[in-house]
């Protein structure tokens, strides 16, 4: 009888031993390849992020202070609303209303001459823009990020292009690229994503009518063709180094190279939240990274609210699953007991959470091929 009980356990743990390996097997080849590739990338990420902050654009003086106190007025937000009532960023019947309807631009017959710009000229004395202080909508106490109101960046790019226009053709092309640079910084300095891929396009705009000129000003220098392009792809790709599952090192290199470094705060802003939205279950097994992102935090703060906000208020996977993807790979772990069952669905989660370094590969390959050396300043 006692060697019948001793088979019954040893199938018992033989099935055991295999289903936790089939469960394992879901994530832990995914989460090992990105750590191997995120420690491959790594080098080139801060080769490149070192030679963009290397651009006077980084280090010009500006006045400290909080642009959002003006643009979160101004702004529509999304989802897309209309821009408030008597906003200066209202584009007057007539002229083009979305960057994507104005891509001919500097060879347009758009009559900007009756636009005022004054709003623009007061944007020159802040050095930030806070989109989570004083906001039109309050910020509710739990915050989904994936979700959340930010500001609808897309009339920007049209002003842009018109104030651009407007000094080409009123002979002061330096005073315009003066405005439209700092309206990227500012857009830069919300911290997001896609801030940063907004000022990328504007700062390329500029290029744009730099080089539609025969004898631009001397005193007038935009970036390198290729400086904002890097910018977006940085930006875009600095995320994937601050994943939990990227390797600690890795990660505090990536968030330190090049003075200023460029994209830190941008990447803290999706990794503060990830890591939140997370923190139940990773917490314990990612403890190394969460005290030395929270200790960064407190050493190194970014100078808008965004991150302490996220980190401090975000959702948690066990609140808010909005992603059928996300809740379906919850929901079946859960069943497990605690602790066991934890480290399964942080696995799942992380690895569905797959960094891209696609567009840092492309970007490496035009700098190959020689794309951004037919113009320079």
């Amino acid at each position: 009888m006692v060697w019948v009980v001793s088979i019954v356990l040893l199938l018992g743990a033989g099935a055991f031993t295999v289903f936790d390996w089939m469960l394992r097997q879901k994530y832990e080849p995914v989460l090992g390849q990105h750590q191997r590739e995120t420690a491959s990338w790594v080098d080139f990420f801060c080769e490149q992020q070192a030679t963009l902050a290397a651009d006077p654009w980084f280090h010009e003086p500006r006045t400290p202070g909080d642009a959002g106190t003006l643009l979160n007025a101004w702004m529509a937000w999304d989802p897309s609303p209309p821009l408030p009532k008597g906003s200066p960023l209202l584009i007057p019947a007539g002229l083009p209303q979305k960057h994507m309807d104005f891509q001919d631009w500097l060879t347009s017959n758009v009559d900007v001459s009756t636009l005022d710009f004054g709003w623009m000229r007061q944007l020159h004395g802040y050095d930030r823009w806070d989109i989570v202080q004083n906001p039109p909508v309050a910020v509710p106490q739990r915050i989904n990020w994936a979700t959340m109101r930010i500001p609808h960046f897309v009339p920007l790019l049209v002003w842009g292009k018109f104030r651009l226009l407007h000094g080409l053709r009123t002979g002061a092309p330096t005073e315009a690229a003066r405005d439209v640079r700092q309206l990227a910084w500012l857009t830069y300095r919300t911290d997001t994503l896609l801030g940063g891929a907004v000022a990328s396009l504007l700062l390329k705009f500029e290029r744009q009518a730099y080089d539609s000129m025969k004898d631009p000003p001397a005193d007038w220098q935009p970036m390198s063709l290729e400086q904002p392009e890097r910018l977006r792809v940085l930006t875009m790709t600095s995320p994937s180094f601050s994943q939990l599952s990227a390797p600690l090192e890795v990660a505090q290199k990536a968030r330190s190279c090049g003075e200023p470094v460029v994209t830190r705060c941008a990447a803290l802003t999706e990794a503060s939240s990830f890591a939140t939205y997370l923190r139940p279950l990773a917490k314990d097994k990612y403890r190394d990274v969460y005290d030395a992102f929270a200790q960064e935090l407190a050493e190194r703060p970014c100078a808008n609210s965004l991150v302490p906000m996220l980190w401090e208020r975000g959702v948690t996977v066990l609140e808010e699953n909005p992603d059928p993807l996300i809740q379906s790979q919850v929901d079946w772990p859960s069943s497990l007991p605690g602790a066991y069952a934890k480290r399964h669905m942080v696995g799942i989660l992380l690895s569905i959470a797959s960094p891209s370094f696609e567009k840092l590969k492309e970007f490496r390959a035009d700098l190959e091929s020689g794309k951004f050396q037919q113009k320079q300043p």
